[in-house]
């Protein structure tokens, strides 16, 4: 059986008289009720609850993480499991309160610091985990498992376990790399043109220097006067070699453009398997860099860097083997100043990255600021908000220029110097040099072509200091998209989904409890049942739980505990496929895409036909208002489309939904926007809709629910009444008070009821 004690609490347990053995999980935390604020360990066992209150000394180690010394207990208490009620946390200003709730008794067990809430809620899991009898640390994160094993850093993403600091950039450019793989052909001929072209390169200086100066000008030379023939030879190397790298460049041009669609394509596919919680937790200004900026600085490495990274190797080695042929002296006084620069571009490396990822940051902090402005409008004119909202850009605008500036002063102070150290080395070549033609020790046309081979070999070095720069922003670049690639979604297809013949629409709750985040639940403990055909109105207060109950049962999130059942399997079994197109939704939330008002109603059912389309607009009562546009059911809507009122996308909105014809129909708020003309002739084809069909209708306007075969009271996270319109208001309780004020609400805005 898997356990998690911390080494460093076992010792204090064992003071205690506890077996280590017999211990499954511990935590950290605080007291903050006792005297003064205490180190607390708490551990379970099987049948046992263990608090022991104390004070630690640490001592710092490497890495992120404390190492305990020393703990002195000042108290311990016992609580077994079976005297102890449910488990919860209340949050409270700053600190939690970890409850006890039995027969209608509870009773605070620990007081602690609100930054412990994860810990003891992980500690409720196991304990509800012995409980039910599943292994105790199913579905739980250890500590250990937060924290990088090599430098104790805390992973951003715990389910990854991926270390920025110590994660492997080789295996990063492997991986990259791999998008070759279905273009092999065509990266074996860039490879050979590059070789070819580069071959051609370090001979030029041969043919061009040494060969002109030593052979066909001095008179000795093998071809004394041949000036015509050397000026084509050169002529005929140095075509030959454009040509090949036109080539190259032409083959090159062919391919990374697609490489790179590639990558968009697998980025974007990634994020359309995400669930929604993930969007929920992104900014939108960061999801589009990764798809647009990450994937471009991806693409111009590979067109502009790797390319010239190989060439400028093998020139680098090419140069410097014939530099050893031509003199050895002189080639060791090169070598010598190499390691130097290449130790200073290893250092401008790592500065760069943190520039480039900091500037990738305020990027998309910019990015959000311009999507809320542009979508914002409204409120912003509205609240007289325009220079509130300029300021705010100006502000992260100001960072990032900071950030640009540092990129700039570093790059333009830093490699200016190392260019004149690596000078340095070309002086010393030539006044040695020198001075070896002055003795006769070589030819003057040695000297020039190891001069020239010089600059050739420095010239690689230089490239490879911006290929540095370019390499720091590919990598960061590289991996953000493979976390978007690599992220699991929280809703995962079964195994082995189970697919029904037919959906007939049994709904069924029992104890669903759900929670956005720790300690604050939304649903608790939620007991529901439609059968199928039925119609079920769910009302309550704002911020009651009820759009969130809707999302559960078409899946779009997972129940924190309990179940949802739809024709007795569990949608956690079912296919999603399935699921998602058996549940049609109409939202309070409406989203038009860019396209034709057709494209968006069709978008439920593509292979619709134009009078399908037609006959779900009827009966949404939509028909009419899209004649009066300027392009009937081809006008375009969404960005930089037609504007449409609140009502009339709401009726988009449901004539998207009659067009899916879904098994479960689910209301949420469907008339909200309407006036009550339109309301009337929508609620006319809902009902049509909802023939055959299990209904759950989610609304404000009490009115709307009239139909409803039953209705349920939602408040604080739990269903406080339910039964028919007429029995609720004979209980005169939550359902009547609600009744009651919007009735008057109707008088006081002289409205017949």
């Amino acid at each position: 059986m898997k356990t998690y004690v911390p080494e460093y609490m076992l010792s204090a347990f064992a003071q205690q008289g506890i077996d280590s053995a017999e211990l499954i999980y511990a935590v950290h935390t605080d007291s903050v009720d006792k005297d003064g604020i205490l180190d607390v360990y708490i551990a379970v066992s099987n049948d046992t609850m263990y608090i022991l209150y104390g004070e630690e000394k640490v001592v710092k180690t490497s890495g992120a993480r404390r190492i305990v010394a020393a703990y002195e207990a000042r108290e311990f208490e016992i609580y077994p499991l079976s005297q102890l009620g449910e488990l919860s946390c209340e949050i409270m200003l700053s600190t939690c309160r970890l409850c006890s709730a039995k027969d209608d008794d509870s009773k605070v067990l620990l007081v602690f610091s609100v930054g412990y809430l994860t810990q003891m809620e992980r500690l409720i899991k196991v304990i509800n985990n012995i409980r039910q009898g599943v292994s105790p640390l199913e579905n739980v994160i250890v500590d250990e498992e937060l924290f990088c094993k090599k430098c104790g850093t805390r992973y951003p993403e715990p389910e990854r376990k991926l270390c920025p600091k110590c994660m492997d950039k080789i295996s990063i450019a492997r991986r990259l790399m791999g998008f070759f793989k279905d273009y092999k052909g065509k990266v074996i001929v860039i490879f050979l043109t590059m070789l070819a072209g580069s071959l051609f390169s370090i001979v030029s200086p041969l043919a061009g220097t040494k060969f002109f100066f030593d052979e066909v000008l001095a008179e000795d030379g093998s071809y004394y006067g041949a000036i015509l023939g050397a000026v084509l030879l050169l002529f005929f190397v140095r075509a030959v070699g454009v040509a090949l790298n036109i080539l190259y460049t032409y083959v090159l041009a062919r391919t990374v453009p697609w490489i790179v669609q590639d990558l968009k394509m697998k980025i974007f596919e990634a994020m359309q398997r995400l669930s929604v919680g993930f969007y929920t937790s992104k900014r939108t200004g960061s999801l589009m860099n990764r798809i647009n900026r990450d994937a471009n600085n991806i693409y111009w490495f590979f067109v502009d860097g790797v390319p010239y990274v190989i060439v400028n190797i093998l020139t680098f080695l090419g140069v410097m083997i014939l530099m050893c042929m031509l003199n050895l002296k002189l080639a060791i006084i090169c070598i010598a100043i190499i390691p130097i620069a290449i130790c200073l571009f290893r250092m401008l490396w790592g500065v760069f990255r943190q520039f480039h990822h900091k500037n990738w940051v305020y990027s998309s902090q910019l990015n959000s600021l311009v999507s809320d402005a542009v979508n914002g409008q409204r409120v912003i004119k509205a609240f007289d908000r325009e220079d509130t909202e300029v300021e705010r850009f100006a502000e992260v605008g100001s960072k990032q220029a900071a950030v640009d500036i540092q990129t700039f002063n570093t790059g333009y102070t830093a490699f200016p110097l190392i260019y004149l150290f690596m000078f340095l080395g070309q002086a010393i070549v030539t006044a040695v040099g020198g001075n070896m033609v002055l003795k006769g020790e070589i030819s003057l046309g040695t000297l020039l072509t190891f001069i020239a081979y010089l600059a050739m070999l420095y010239g690689p070095l230089e490239f490879m200091s911006w290929v540095s720069n370019w390499w720091a922003r590919c990598v960061d670049s590289a991996q953000r998209v493979f976390e978007i690639i690599d992220a699991k979604p929280d809703i995962e297809e079964p195994e082995n989904p189970v697919i029904l013949d037919r959906i007939r629409g049994d709904i069924e709750l029992e104890n669903v409890k759900f929670e956005y985040e720790p300690a604050s639940p939304v649903l608790k403990g939620l007991n529901l049942s439609v059968k199928a055909g039925e119609m079920l109105g769910i009302v309550g207060k704002t911020g009651a739980g009820k759009s969130t109950m809707a999302n559960l049962i078409a899946r779009l999130y997972d129940v924190t505990e309990g179940s949802i059942k739809i024709d007795g399997i569990d949608v956690r079994q079912l296919s999603l496929a399935q699921l998602r197109r058996s549940i049609g939704i109409v939202s309070q939330d409406i989203y038009l895409f860019m396209g034709t008002i057709a494209d968006n109603i069709r978008y439920a059912r593509p292979e619709a036909s134009m009078e399908d389309v037609i006959r779900a607009a009827k009966a949404a009562s939509a028909h009419d208002f899209i004649m009066n546009l300027p392009d009937a059911y081809e006008t375009r809507v969404g960005a930089g489309g037609q504007d449409l009122s609140g009502g009339e996308k709401q009726r988009l909105s449901i004539a998207r939904t009659i067009l899916q014809d879904p098994d479960i129909l689910i209301l949420d708020e469907a008339t909200a926007a309407m006036d009550t003309e339109t309301e009337a002739n929508i609620q006319k084809a809902l009902s049509e809709l909802q023939k055959g069909r299990t209904t759950i209708a989610i609304a404000h306007r009490l009115s709307t629910l009239r139909d409803a075969d039953s209705l349920a009271v939602l408040s604080d996270g739990k269903i406080v009444e339910s039964g028919t319109h007429k029995e609720l208001m004979q209980k005169k309780g939550e359902y009547f008070k609600l009744y009651k004020i919007q009735m008057e609400g109707l008088k006081v805005i002289n409205m017949e009821v």
